[in-house]
């Protein structure tokens, strides 16, 4: 009669810290655009490079769908 091992429990990562800290608006009352063009450049820079196969292409472009839905809301 054989023993089953047991198997070890994945390792779970460790949360990192952004390599930059998040900027933030200084002033609610008037629109810093520059902060929401970076942020978009961003967004494409990242979405490009996660985007390696058409499942992951497609997850980003739901999650890019939603999040222009969600700003389109902001006004609202």
């Amino acid at each position: 009669m054989t023993t089953k091992r047991k198997s070890k429990p994945a390792p779970v990562p460790a949360k990192t810290k952004p390599d930059k800290p998040i900027a933030k608006p200084t002033n609610v009352y008037s629109a810093d655009y520059s902060l929401i063009d970076n942020s978009i450049e961003e967004i494409k820079r990242a979405s490009r490079k996660v985007s390696t196969n058409s499942y992951s292409t497609n997850n980003v472009y739901i999650i890019l769908q939603d999040a222009l839905k969600k700003v389109l809301n902001a006004e609202k």
